[in-house]
């Protein structure tokens, strides 16, 4: 996914460096005062003396007519280009170019050539590249034979049908199907296969699900000259893991020697020192051989790099309960399609045909990257992005689940996929886990004390080894590339054969921007964390960044889709050349209709994206509401912008402690000595900053512990940090983590204390003018003191509830538990409200209707709310109360942020150094 990332983050090479004082004109693809076309294009090439071929590029939007023009020959040229009748656009030089659209006329017109082609070998790929399936007409199969028709039948009166009758007759049974599915049910549905004996309870939905479906595909082996052409390719890209191995076995060789020479040396009376030494120093040797070189390569990890979403939060596995309907979905693929990575299931011992149903293990992830993950011995995993179902239609996903498990449904595809896939990917986590100095040991910061002398040897080792593993990657990359490209190919066969050859392209457009949506998410997601916050539903979120890309950032993506794809990078989006080779054979679509929604086969998608979003997150960050992290406006964001500068990322992420340090020899320091003491407490202000996350979290769970203790039922001390189960221990749990908490906020404080110290030693210094300003934002500014109280308890309580949704699904929760805090909530919110307009705190009229607006509506939840339902009402909750904290803590980074730029700019006028700090 980095090379996801280098693509869609691509600047064009003309933006760099531009000249502001240069400009271009380009095409708005208009003409002036409703001025007939033709008349506007004979002027155009009489005027400028060019044939029409070129005066109709005149008329693409965006086209850039001239570029790098002064200020004067640009009124010359709009002035003459206005007469003629065009519309016209005036931007920076640079700012667009021709590569695009030049591109896309390219292509569009080999799409026509091809079209134009007889079609001799329509829906046959070329057999230079294997098929991934095989889609046939049901006109086309033979009813007893599985033998395929030849590919140029003659017309005879009871043979097939002729090829240019066949699509009619594919479409016209097509549709018979589909008409007779939908309206009798599963008792008339087409019959693709032999019907079993016993019709399943699920053959109604089957057979909806089949409906989408063209035709039976059956899996296709490579043919015997595709088999010949992959050996010399699977032996190139062997050559780098059989050295591994190779090195293994004689590492294995020489321990195995090592330990034979003791027992060897007792039997024929030579046992000594010397063998005992020798044996010992052999052994230490192949071992540190083995945990520096070998322990990297082979071990257990990740196969695959992620720059979204998906690299942040962890999988979850889906159960048959969640999403009944894409469980049934997969088998239909494999069916239908022959594609499928099912495996033979474990059961209960006691049930011998349990242990041999096959069926897929899914997880999901909060991300939009749908792929095939498969560690060393276990069976592979289908990793399916909820982002990608919120966002994409039902045909697209389905295609890019086929694209996944393409690579699988033969021993062949699965070696290549094994030795040129799987070796690159260890290659690189070899590298990169040398390059972050991790051991077979650990992390620097997981490493026992005992063990540290050995961890700083393993790494200072194994620094010189990172650009070993660098060239080796570039060797099996070398060695390996005409294989990493077929399969490349053979995947995007996968999904060219159900959105079909001519919808590719679109599909692709549509692939290009979910992941430019999952990339930019991922980065939203990942700031947001700096300042103790995450979005509440990745997924939407995803969505919702799909639907509003901007036209600049599209005209973008489809430049960066001329760039040549990595085909290391399996899920990397399908670029033009890509786009053309699945053109090129002329693929009918495999799918009936693509408009349909897979959210639909989920029991509660949203519940289930929600819960995803929290998995393996940071603990010490508080879920907020989408919106209020992608809609920020441009004065959030600039605010956002001066917080990270002044305090070098480390944002508080409560109110700023106003008040003077107690220490009289801090009062004494300057504006920079003051700015380099706090250049070194910079981490240790986040790790508070995350210690006192963590401690408010602890305290949300020992709440809700006692309240379950008191309610007399029966509970996991170790599950709520309790020290037992009796009412003294949750007391005594609760004013210990209270202690700790205190003495965090403590120390919260005096640092807090250094940067008010800091903004009033800039105060000083400034005119009088500035510094009027300056006081008058920071009265403003202590009038939020009135809402520290309810604001913080507000949090107490919204932390409860966010506990509450963890445990809601797996555990019966005590009705009086659960009708406490609606109305704790509420008050609260209520609270913040009276104190905001009481104190004049300034909140913006828009910001006080939307405490309002929290404070107002249904509070109670029901008693008789069981199951789903509670989680739903408890994430309703939970949002109330995050939106009235959001609202106040984002005025109050608004007023604080207007302050420090008053400081940083007496700052740089001052010239002192700045905070800063290269680690962060």
């Amino acid at each position: 996914m980095a090379s996801q990332a280098r693509i869609h983050n691509r600047v064009p090479d003309n933006l760099q460096g531009r000249n502001q004082d240069r400009f271009q004109i380009i095409s708005a693809g208009k003409t002036l005062r409703a001025k007939p076309p033709k008349e506007v294009l004979q002027q155009l090439m009489s005027a400028f003396s060019i044939g029409g071929d070129q005066a109709r590029k005149l008329f693409l939007k965006g086209w850039v007519i001239k570029d790098q023009l002064t200020a004067g020959e640009v009124v010359q040229f709009r002035t003459q280009l206005q007469q003629l009748g065009l519309k016209i656009e005036v931007h920076p030089a640079g700012t667009f170019d021709n590569r695009a659209i030049l591109a896309r006329l390219k292509f569009a017109r080999q799409r026509q050539e091809r079209k134009s082609q007889p079609a001799t070998t329509t829906g046959r790929p070329g057999p230079e590249v294997a098929p991934a399936l095989q889609v046939a007409a049901p006109s086309q199969v033979a009813p007893s034979s599985s033998k395929p028709a030849p590919s140029n039948p003659k017309p005879s009166g009871g043979g097939a049908p002729s090829q240019s009758t066949a699509p009619a007759a594919a479409k016209s049974a097509a549709t018979q199907r589909t008409t007779a599915a939908q309206g009798r049910g599963a008792k008339n549905a087409p019959e693709l296969t032999s019907p079993p004996k016993s019709e399943p309870k699920d053959s109604a939905a089957r057979a909806q699900l089949r409906a989408l479906f063209r035709s039976a595909v059956s899996a296709a082996s490579p043919a015997p000259g595709s088999r010949i052409a992959m050996l010399p390719q699977l032996l190139l890209a062997s050559v780098v893991p059989a050295g591994f191995v190779g090195l293994l076995l004689l590492c294995l060789y020489q321990l195995g020697g090592a330990f034979w020479a003791l027992p060897s040396a007792v039997l024929a009376g030579e046992f000594g020192v010397g063998t005992l030494a020798g044996s010992g120093v052999t052994i230490l040797l192949v071992c540190f051989c083995m945990a520096l070189i070998l322990t990297p390569f082979f071990s257990i990890g990740s196969s695959g790099l992620h720059a979204g979403v998906a690299g942040d939060l962890d999988p979850v596995r889906l159960s048959k309960r969640d999403a009944p309907g894409l469980f049934l979905l997969l088998e239909v693929m494999a069916e239908t399609c022959g594609v499928s990575i099912a495996r033979k299931q474990k059961g209960p011992r006691n049930l011998a045909s349990a242990n041999r149903i096959l069926a897929t293990e899914v997880v999901v992830t909060a991300g939009a990257e749908i792929r095939v993950m498969q560690a060393p011995f276990s069976p592979p995993k289908l990793s399916l992005g909820l982002g990608a179902v919120a966002t994409l239609e039902g045909g697209d996903v389905v295609a890019l689940m086929a694209r996944a498990m393409s690579p699988y449904q033969n021993h062949w595809y699965r070696a290549a996929q094994s030795l040129a896939i799987g070796t690159s990917e260890r290659l690189q986590r070899a590298q990169d886990a040398l390059e972050r100095e991790a051991t077979i040991i650990g992390a620097d910061d997981t490493v026992p004390v005992v063990l540290k002398p050995l961890h700083k040897l393993l790494v200072i080792c194994g620094r010189p080894l990172a650009p070993l593993f660098d060239r080796l990657q570039a060797a099996h990359r070398h060695m390996s590339g005409p294989l990493a490209r077929r399969l490349e190919a053979h995947a995007d066969l996968a999904a060219g054969q159900l959105v079909g050859s001519d919808g590719f392209h679109h599909f692709a457009e549509r692939w290009n921007r979910l992941v430019h949506a999952d990339l930019v998410c991922g980065e939203i997601n990942r700031e947001a964390q700096l300042l103790g916050k995450r979005l509440m539903n990745v997924p939407l979120a995803v969505r919702w960044l799909y639907n509003n890309t901007s036209a600049q950032t599209l005209k973008g993506i489809d430049a960066a889709m001329a760039e040549e794809t990595d085909c290391w990078a399996q899920e990397e989006p399908a670029g033009h050349l890509r786009i053309g080779a699945v053109e090129e054979h002329q693929l009918p679509p495999g799918l009936q209709r693509q408009d349909f929604s897979l959210q639909k086969l989920f029991i509660d998608f949203t519940e289930l994206a929600a819960r995803v979003s929290r998995v393996g997150g940071d603990d010490s960050c508080r879920p907020v509401e989408n919106r209020l992290l992608l809609e920020t406006d441009k004065n959030a964001e600039a605010a956002q912008q001066v917080l990270t500068r002044y305090f070098n990322r480390a944002i508080p992420r409560d109110f700023v402690h106003l008040q003077l340090p107690r220490n009289e020899e801090l009062r004494t320091l300057d504006l920079q000595s003051c700015i380099d003491w706090l250049r070194g407490r910079l981490v240790d202000l986040q790790e508070l900053e995350q210690r006192i996350a963590q401690l408010q979290r602890k305290g949300a769970r020992i709440q809700i512990g006692a309240a379950l203790v008191r309610a007399n039922v029966r509970v996991d001390p170790r599950l709520y940090d309790l020290n037992g189960t009796t009412p003294a221990a949750t007391d005594e749990s609760r004013q210990d983590n209270r202690v700790r908490l205190s003495e965090c906020l403590q120390q919260r404080q005096q640092l807090h204390s250094m940067f008010y110290l800091r903004v009033e030693r800039a105060m000083a210094t400034m005119v009088a003018a500035d510094r009027k300003a300056a006081q008058t934002a920071l009265a403003r500014l202590r009038k939020f003191d009135a809402l520290n109280e309810p604001l913080t308890t507000l949090n107490r309580y919204s932390d409860v509830v966010c506990e509450l949704i963890e445990r809601a699904p797996t555990q019966e929760l005590p009705t009086a538990l659960l009708q406490k805090y609606p109305e704790l909530i509420a008050q609260q919110i209520r609270q913040l409200e009276e104190a905001a307009r009481a104190r004049q705190v300034p909140l913006t009229p828009a910001q006080l209707e939307k405490l309002q607006s929290c404070a107002t509506g249904e509070t109670a939840i029901s008693g008789a709310v069981r199951g789903d339902d509670v989680s739903g009402e408890l994430q309703a909750l939970e949002l109330r109360g995050k939106s009235a904290s959001g609202v106040v803590m984002e005025a109050y980074q608004a007023e604080l942020a207007q302050l420090l730029a008053l400081c940083l700019a007496e700052e740089e006028r001052l010239k002192v150094k700045p905070l800063r700090l290269a680690s962060l």
